[in-house]
């Protein structure tokens, strides 16, 4: 099977940025990142941006597997046997309210093809709540330079976004 990267990229915030004016800056957050190069068969890399870092990036964490994962995160990759990738979001507990149906096979990727998936919710913690937004960045073979989730619009899009006011 292709090689596959998977970036994952969580935006962070609380009620300080939820409406106008600062709503527009939190808006104009990446949604990607340039690729790091590919070195395995599959890899996968975090980012995170949050309010209370001044919605700074940083790059939480990198790895490699000779073989791709059931899971990442929410993200569900699954061979199939027409040589395609099936990616899904399972949104668990962590993925903060509302509460959203499994979506196992949300989408189809053929080889050469990236895709976007997206998530949001709401979060309750000691200090108060603050909300979440993680993109999926998925490549599936093809073309694996630093730009290509940055330029060019995904080849599939699928997103369990919710009114989280």
């Amino acid at each position: 099977m292709p090689p596959v990267a998977v970036q994952i990229v969580e935006i962070l915030w609380t009620k300080a940025t939820r409406g106008a004016p600062r709503a527009s800056e939190r808006v104009a957050l990446p949604r990607a990142m340039p690729l790091t190069a590919m070195d395995a068969h599959y890899q996968a890399e975090y980012f995170r941006i949050a309010e209370w870092n001044d919605f700074r990036v940083d790059r939480l964490a990198s790895g490699t597997a000779p073989s791709l994962p059931r899971l990442e995160r929410s993200l569900r990759l699954q061979w199939l046997d027409d040589g395609q990738l099936a990616l899904g979001l399972l949104p668990g507990t962590h993925e903060g309210k509302p509460p959203r149906a499994p979506r196992p096979q949300a989408i189809r990727l053929a080889p050469g093809e990236y895709a976007r998936l997206m998530i949001n919710g709401r979060h309750v913690s000691y200090s108060g709540q603050f909300y979440s937004e993680v993109t999926y960045n998925v490549a599936f073979g093809g073309d694996f330079h630093p730009e290509r989730f940055l330029g060019a619009t995904p080849d599939r899009e699928f997103k369990l976004l919710a009114d989280l006011f």
